[in-house]
């Protein structure tokens, strides 16, 4: 099946239209009421895997929050203690911040824990660039949370044996294949220092996951090795170690 073939994910997204329609309209078409949510009020989503640039595009977007608001609503999770976790919508909300406002319409969802971490994950895929890294630890998260959901997993120690029907299902919406999805989940296990070299492009993803079978002090002696030698390992150098 080809990208273009693929069922679009339908993340609640609010059309343009939707916008403008009063709670009334919304209820009878049974679309998500939008509130005007206090900043202070809302949490960041625990172990939330992608980055929010201060680049370019940020600029942009400031600009145009101060031009014409938030036209996109961000989607909130309601907490048991009142306040509110951020399930999509983190660059919008930064926006909103340097933007100097004080509110931000939001689409406030009842989800548990799990399906806010799949919604979380699913609605972030859509971002243009994504880093080996948020890549990792955002299919690891939503792996769990489908493991959790008693959905079958069948992940393997090492992911170039088996098959995971899982990790498959995950890769469909962004065109990783099963065995390439455990590979990315295999870059959580390597140390700060060395994944980030991943991010930068010095490290490539093979040899990557081999090294995050070493022990976590033998990536910290790999790494003063390499930041000492100005090198990085090859795919044969990282199969043999």
């Amino acid at each position: 099946m080809t990208l273009a073939e693929r069922p679009k994910l339908d993340l609640g997204l609010t059309g343009y239209d939707e916008l403008f329609m009063t709670d009334s309209e919304r209820q009878q078409n049974k679309l998500p009421r939008i509130h005007d949510v206090p900043l202070e009020l809302i949490d960041d989503f625990p172990g939330h895997p992608f980055k929010v640039r201060m680049d370019e595009d940020m600029q942009q977007l400031v600009d145009s929050i101060k031009e014409r608001g938030v036209l996109t609503p961000i989607t909130l999770r309601e907490k048991d203690d009142g306040r509110y976790e951020l399930v999509s919508g983190h660059r919008r909300k930064k926006a909103c911040e340097l933007a100097g406002l004080t509110t931000v319409r939001a689409d406030i969802r009842n989800m548990t824990r799990d399906e806010a971490i799949i919604y979380m994950v699913e609605s972030n895929f859509q971002r243009s660039q994504i880093l080996p890294s948020e890549k990792a630890f955002s299919y690891k998260m939503r792996l769990e949370a489908m493991k959790r959901q008693g959905q079958r997993s069948t992940t393997t120690s090492r992911p170039v044996v088996g098959k995971s029907e899982s990790a498959d299902y995950i890769g469909e919406a962004t065109g990783d294949s099963g065995r390439q999805v455990q590979r990315y989940i295999r870059l959580t296990e390597l140390i700060p220092e060395i994944l980030s070299m991943v991010d930068n492009g010095k490290i490539a993803l093979t040899p990557a996951v081999e090294l995050s079978y070493l022990t976590r002090q033998e990536q910290q002696d790999l790494l003063e090795t390499m930041e000492s030698e100005d090198c990085t390992p090859s795919l044969s150098q990282a199969i043999q170690m």
